[in-house]
């Protein structure tokens, strides 16, 4: 299985735990607060939870706190999408199923790309499996070609 492959599936289910929890907590919150504050409080918690998981789990590295920091930045940039996305059907829309679902459709997958593109190349530092110099020697030999 490609490395790729593998972290888009560990992704799918450190993500799909997060999005099903944050998915029900928003739905029940947004019948006795607007949507709008019912996304920003679940989506606080989420943010918490994948900053921590999605290094570790999905993509097998040890994050520097800097990167970390840039993961919650992009999930700060997500979390702006998701509120434009969720203002849109609101004003639209009288269902908050539309409202809910729309904006993981939108966002869920903003995710993958941005931790893909910060955690997902060369990790900083291996949780387990390969050895820090066997990865130096393969990403040498890669570069050569």
């Amino acid at each position: 299985m490609s490395r790729t492959r593998a972290q888009f599936l560990r992704f799918l289910v450190v993500g799909g735990v997060n999005t099903a929890v944050t998915t029900v907590l928003f739905y029940g919150l947004a019948l006795v607060v607007p949507p709008r504050a019912a996304f920003t409080i679940v989506y606080v918690g989420g943010l918490a939870f994948v900053t921590m998981a999605t290094p570790k789990y999905v993509f097998r590295v040890r994050a520097r706190a800097s990167r970390l920091a840039l993961l919650a930045v992009w999930y700060v940039g997500i979390y702006l999408v998701g509120l434009a996305v969720v203002s849109m059907l609101d004003s639209i829309s009288d269902s908050h199923a539309v409202i809910v679902f729309g904006a993981v459709l939108v966002t869920a997958p903003l995710g993958f790309v941005g931790g893909r593109l910060l955690l997902g190349g060369v990790p900083d530092s291996p949780v387990s499996g390969a050895r820090p110099e066997a990865l130096l020697v393969r990403k040498a030999r890669g570069s050569r070609g």
